[in-house]
């Protein structure tokens, strides 16, 4: 009888596979994680040495599937020829900065991997795409400088 409550007991419990994001600032790569197996890996630009991408630990805090991008008085509508791609993913806020996981209307910074932004990681916007869509506010953001 204590056997049977047991496996009960284990099968209420069963455990959930987590999503989380791991970047390398060394290779200049974003890794998607589900339940520590790699379900994707993508090419990204990140901070320029003079703006450069944070490391630690983070988590998404917020998501916008058609950013409009504002900056000293100009606005940018949603789609590719948005500085900040199709997709917008706020992962930590220092300051008054915000810094995100976006798409890019440059993809050849990303494709040579650069450190060329104000410290956001740019992706191409059909990799954004593919990462916003399996992530959510709260998903775990691990950056690290190796």
């Amino acid at each position: 009888m204590l056997a049977v409550a047991v496996c009960g007991a284990t099968t209420a419990v069963s455990a959930r596979a987590e999503t989380s994001v791991e970047i390398s600032l060394k290779s200049r790569y974003l890794t998607l994680l589900d339940d520590g197996k790699v379900i994707g890996k993508y090419p990204v630009a990140i901070g320029a040495p003079e703006s450069p991408t944070v490391p630690g630990q983070f988590a998404v805090t917020k998501m916008d599937a058609a950013p409009v991008y504002h900056k000293k008085g100009k606005v940018i509508a949603p789609g590719p020829q948005n500085p900040v791609g199709v997709r917008y993913v706020a992962y930590v806020q220092i300051g008054t900065g915000e810094y995100a996981i976006h798409g890019t209307a440059w993809p050849s910074w990303v494709k040579l991997r650069s450190a060329v932004s104000l410290g956001c990681i740019r992706m191409l916007n059909d990799d954004v795409i593919q990462v916003f869509n399996r992530i959510k506010v709260g998903t775990p953001v691990l950056v690290t400088s190796n």
